[in-house]
């Protein structure tokens, strides 16, 4: 979903700074769920959606999930919303294998997005809704590959990132959480449907 990989070098971004009067605050990277539940700024006291990295405060303790929930759901939403983006520049594949595969993960990660935006509202966790700038130079990259390479390096990414993936959905399918819990256990299967489908063609593209 994520992409995951990506998903690990945002994580490790450096923190950003705060200017409050005369000092400066480390308000996070915008990508670390330990800390940042929002990606949010505060206007008139409600809650807006922000772009990643641009926390102005960590609302962590005013949602109705705790923190590694919360950690779950922002990286559940920014994988998600790359493999509807991927899956997208992929319908430019001759491959019918590829290309197959590419509609279902727009189709199976729209559905599971717009579930998990509602989970959000629902338990007051603002979700990413913009990609960092080197998720974006990767699409970029990406829409420029043709024929067989844009194809190997698709499939052999979304193997990888939904190997990560998997292992994200089981960890969210054993919280404490009545409700990110159901989210989690019900995605959980298409999930691991994409990845065996997503090494099956891996196979034949060798």
């Amino acid at each position: 979903m994520l992409s995951a990989a990506l998903l690990v070098q945002a994580c490790n971004s450096p923190d950003k700074k705060e200017i409050r009067g005369d000092s400066v605050v480390n308000v996070g990277s915008g990508m670390d769920a330990k800390r940042d539940t929002g990606f949010t700024a505060r206007q008139n006291d409600n809650p807006q959606d922000a772009k990643p990295g641009k926390n102005l405060r960590d609302y962590t303790n005013e949602s109705h999930v705790n923190s590694d929930d919360a950690a779950f759901m922002k990286t559940a939403a920014l994988g998600g919303l790359m493999e509807v983006e991927l899956g997208k520049v992929a319908q430019k594949s001759a491959n019918p294998q590829v290309k197959a595969f590419a509609s279902q993960m727009v189709a199976d990660h729209t559905k599971a997005n717009q579930d998990l935006k509602a989970l959000a509202a629902k338990t007051e966790i603002l979700l990413p809704t913009e990609f960092f700038p080197d998720q974006d130079e990767h699409i970029k990259k990406m829409k420029a590959l043709k024929g067989s390479e844009f194809d190997q390096h698709y499939i052999k990414m979304m193997v990888e990132d939904h190997s990560k993936t998997v292992a994200l959905f089981r960890s969210g399918s054993e919280t404490t959480s009545e409700d990110v819990k159901k989210f989690a256990t019900q995605t959980l299967p298409v999930l691991e449907r994409h990845y065996a489908k997503a090494k099956a063609i891996a196979a034949t593209l060798k």
